[in-house]
């Protein structure tokens, strides 16, 4: 294939996808009111048409040389994509009346969509995922040849693939259900915003507000990703996005370049954490445990904050001990006029806050949020003589909603063959069953177990199938020793998160070195580093309800107060800076009194805060009596 027959292809491919990313946009957005479709025949309309896109853009726009067999290849893999989801539609009532008494061409039909679905995943996100997968499908045959603990009766191809291909416990399962139901919809309403200039508004308001103090752009990095990681709900993009402005200017006031890169990275996995809105896996998180999704957010509310607060008291005791000096007044956007400017980007957050907590389901939420975010980017449009450009801008934000949850559709997907293999086979219950034996009953082995599982798993797995597995294994072990039901998913979900942060596989990291021209490794380690502190944050809500919205208002109060004089005290060992350089032994009795604090009971509180402010009063007096030396 020549040169100018490869251009012709990729033009006619990018038209397709832009046809098909704004279509799905307007469909979601009309589904989310009227409900047009089953559930099943639903998401099986919403994988055809991110199944077709994903294949054009990753097997034809994106490859490097198009030649006639890779063309063809995907053209091979669009037909069986249209043909498996077509069956499901078109077919619904005859699979419907037929009640389970599946017949060959289901079967053939399931097994085409089974391929689609693993080359979907694959192209879309690597190997790893289509492993694990894979793993799970083979596992539903090989039963009565696995060792006793795991061995079950086995089920003939005849019934697992239609279960897995005609049900919604499957392909077209729960995970699905969330990509259609509430992923698309909210990355529409970020693009909306991202399209319409929120990106830059949010960045100039962190400048503006952190900018001139010390270490001024590592902190606005912080800020700046809280809320870009709620628009863009993936690490690697809110570094590509925040890092390019971040990351140099950081530079600029002498940070290191792996630093730089290092601290964008931690900051920006946290986006998934942050109310209102989260990544996927907390959307799917509601629907599998059942709790409303608002009560989720809510939840999520104080570990989210401790998790910044733990990157911003980081960056401000690096700079002080580095001795970095903010930006310069007037080279900072100006607060007043960044408000003025911009303010109303503020206003479609709000509304989705009042509309969540006004008892609106999340798809009809963001369903109204984001009519409210069209009107009110075009009345600015109008007011600013752009009315023109405004309009172009929300076309452009339709066709990203689409394109941009190709991946997620296809994660979700294979995600939904790993919940269906667990719920025919009974996987859970076994696990769940070794993991007690294997932590004795104790909760402090199991929880250690279940993190480094979330963050081995997550080197490889995006955070959506990550969850899934620890949700469908894990979580159950934690909740028959009696955590709570959201504490313990809340658990596998933060850690999943930060396996994005954490080497020698640090996904974020490598991102944000490409921008920081650093070398990959060491920034994966830098912001490990800066995003230790929230490691723990897991396990303090684990321990402790009232970080979690549970209990009293003094229960949670207290709870939260510790946390975060425990992350301030290991934040000064981190970063060897407390009121000032801390020595050795100030180091090791800030540990012990962090760890006291991060016992959350009240008997050890007192001698954390005994031993922290020894440390603190220590260097009061240093810094006290140091001036006088001088003078004398």
């Amino acid at each position: 294939m020549n040169a100018q027959t490869q251009d012709s292809v990729r033009r006619w491919a990018k038209t397709a996808v832009a046809v098909l990313g704004f279509s799905a946009s307007v469909y979601h957005l009309y589904a989310a009111y009227f409900y047009p479709l089953f559930a099943l025949q639903h998401r099986a309309l919403h994988f055809l048409l991110l199944g077709v896109m994903l294949f054009l853009i990753h097997t034809v726009i994106k490859e490097k040389e198009l030649t006639w067999p890779k063309l063809i290849y995907s053209l091979v893999f669009i037909a069986m994509t249209v043909a498996g989801t077509l069956y499901v539609l078109v077919n619904y009532d005859s699979v419907a009346m037929r009640a389970g008494a599946y017949n060959t061409t289901d079967i053939a039909f399931g097994i085409l969509m089974l391929l689609v679905v693993f080359e979907a995943a694959r192209r879309g996100t690597g190997w790893p995922i289509v492993i694990v997968a894979g793993a799970f499908f083979v596992y539903a045959f090989v039963g009565p040849y696995m060792p006793l603990v795991l061995a079950h009766r086995g089920f003939p191809l005849q019934r697992t693939v239609p279960f897995l291909y005609l049900t919604t416990e499957g392909i077209f399962g729960i995970p699905l259900g969330v990509s259609a139901k509430f992923v698309l919809l909210f990355i529409l309403y970020g693009a909306m915003l991202e399209r319409t200039g929120a990106g830059k508004f949010f960045l100039d308001l962190a400048m503006a507000i952190a900018g001139s103090t010390r270490g001024g752009p590592a902190k606005a990095a912080v800020l700046g990703s809280a809320v870009m990681g709620t628009l863009s709900g993936s690490s690697t993009a809110n570094v590509t996005t925040t890092g390019t402005f971040t990351i140099p200017l950081m530079k600029r006031i002498g940070v290191k370049p792996e630093v730089a890169g290092g601290i964008e990275a931690s900051a920006s996995t946290m986006g998934q954490i942050t109310p209102p809105v989260m990544g996927a896996a907390a959307f799917l998180l509601a629907e599998y445990t059942g709790i409303p999704y608002l009560r989720v957010a809510m939840a999520a509310g104080i570990p989210a904050l401790l998790a910044f607060y733990s990157m911003f008291i980081q960056v401000d005791f690096m700079a002080a001990f580095s001795g970095l000096r903010g930006i310069p007044r007037p080279d900072l956007p100006r607060l007043r006029q960044v408000l003025r400017e911009g303010g109303y980007f503020l206003l479609p957050l709000v509304a989705l806050v009042y509309f969540l907590m006004a008892g609106y389901s999340p798809e009809r939420a963001i369903f109204w949020t984001i009519l409210f975010t069209i009107a009110i980017v075009l009345v600015a449009g109008v007011v600013r003589n752009e009315a023109r450009e405004t309009v172009r801008q929300i076309m452009l934000a339709f066709r990203d909603g689409g394109v941009n949850t190709v991946e997620v559709a296809a994660i979700c997907a294979a995600a939904g063959i790993i919940i269906g293999v667990t719920t025919m086979t009974g996987l859970g219950l076994r696990i769940s069953t070794i993991v007690l034996d294997l932590s004795g009953g104790s909760l402090w082995l199991a929880a250690p177990l279940a993190a480094i599982s979330s963050l081995i798993l997550g080197m490889g797995i995006p955070t959506t199938a990550n969850y899934v597995i620890q949700a469908t294994l894990v979580a159950p072990a934690f909740v028959s020793m009696g955590v709570p039901l959201l504490a313990a998913h809340l658990f596998v979900f933060y850690y999943g998160l930060l396996a994005d942060v954490t080497p020698p596989v640090a996904l974020a990291g490598f991102a944000a070195s490409g921008i920081a021209q650093s070398d990959p490794f060491r920034t994966g380690v830098e912001g490990f580093r800066f995003g230790f502190a929230k490691y723990a944050v897991p396990f303090l809500f684990l321990m402790h309800q009232g970080l979690l919205l549970e209990g009293g208002l003094l229960n949670i109060i207290s709870a939260t107060l510790a946390a975060i004089i425990g992350i301030t005290a290991l934040a000064g060992v981190l970063q060897r800076y407390f009121f000032g350089p801390v020595q050795l032994w100030q180091m090791a009795v800030l540990l012990v009194g962090a760890f006291a604090m991060f016992t959350m009971q009240a008997q050890y509180w007192l001698l954390g805060l005994a031993l922290i402010a020894a440390v603190g009063a220590s260097q009061w007096v240093a810094f006290r009596v140091k001036p006088k030396a001088v003078a004398g």
